[in-house]
């Protein structure tokens, strides 16, 4: 398979390439700005496609936006060399599968090149017939213990295993070597605020994920033994997580892979205190305009940078 890397600095092609030598199952092919990128993918298949996000011309993220635009199903990582928190969320908001910041290391583009035969595998499954929204809300609509008969702790039926399936396709970017896959801010009620997700959550789908972030509230104080505090504000479905931080008029749902350490978590419910102390007038008789909630988006883009890649455990 070939691999496609865009990169204005010699010094980057060439780690590449020599990294590339190593493997024998892809092939590296390079371009030093976007236009020739863009030539070479009208000509070629590729499997994905490394791409820097500072050069001159056009930058990364704007060639990031017209690959995904033109070819949807092709993974592009983006490769940065500054500190600047914003490049990771603006990457991941137009469509990448992750960011790597230079220098890169052998094992870590290793890893990301598997990771993108895996999400190619799995996207051409779903092609197959994967579920759609109305089956979602369906779903959604049917997660209680009564509903679906989990009487026990931790009882699980084919229903709920197939939710679970379902949330974690909606959820989780397959590929993401980070953490943090989804962040939402919602009313008690289920309302989404906000919300900043890695892989692409529709916005018809928004409304939908906050009914289901209520209803696995809901069901988990109906279904897990008390005895198991931990279990009402960190929820593990196979894989993945969602963990909830409670304010008193919002909660903040966190849907992550892996663990979060104390500072993670304190991070979650800085955020939290912070949005509702600044919005506190407004959300004590709020009429559902979003417009007059303040930087509810900023802060999530703060949280997200704060613990996305964090290593406390």
């Amino acid at each position: 398979m070939k691999i496609l890397a865009v990169d204005d600095d010699h010094a980057v092609r060439v780690s590449l390439n020599v990294m590339f030598r190593k493997w024998s199952d892809v092939i590296l092919e390079v371009a030093e700005e976007a236009q020739s990128a863009m030539e070479m993918l009208s000509k070629e298949e590729y499997l994905m496609m490394f791409c820097d996000v500072d050069m001159p011309g056009m930058n990364g993220l704007e060639l990031l936006e017209i690959v995904r635009e033109k070819y949807p199903a092709m993974p592009v990582v983006m490769l940065t060399g500054n500190q600047d928190i914003t490049t990771p969320i603006k990457a991941f908001r137009s469509g990448a599968m992750d960011y790597l910041q230079k220098p890169m290391r052998t094992a870590v583009v290793r890893e990301t090149i598997d990771k993108a035969f895996e999400i190619v595998e799995k996207e051409e499954k779903e092609r197959t017939g994967i579920s759609d929204v109305e089956g979602f809300k369906k779903m959604v609509a049917n997660f209680s213990p009564e509903k679906m008969g989990l009487a026990e702790s931790g009882a699980k039926t084919a229903e709920f295993s197939k939710l679970v399936n379902m949330l974690q396709e909606k959820l989780i970017h397959p590929s993401k070597l980070g953490k943090i896959h989804n962040l939402f801010l919602l009313t008690k009620s289920g309302i989404v605020i906000s919300n900043l997700a890695t892989k692409g959550v529709e916005s018809s789908d928004v409304d939908i994920m906050g009914g289901m972030f209520s209803a696995v509230k809901d069901f988990m104080e109906d279904a897990v033994s008390s005895e198991n505090d931990s279990s009402l504000n960190d929820i593990q479905f196979g894989d993945f997580h969602i963990k909830f931080g409670a304010g008193a008029y919002t909660d903040l749902a966190v849907v992550y892979v892996g663990s979060l350490g104390q500072d993670a978590e304190d991070a979650v419910t800085d955020a939290l205190i912070a949005f509702e102390l600044e919005n506190m007038k407004v959300l004590e008789d709020w009429n559902g305009d979003k417009s007059l909630l303040k930087n509810a988006n900023q802060g999530l883009e703060d949280l997200f940078a704060k613990i996305d890649k964090s290593t406390d455990v």
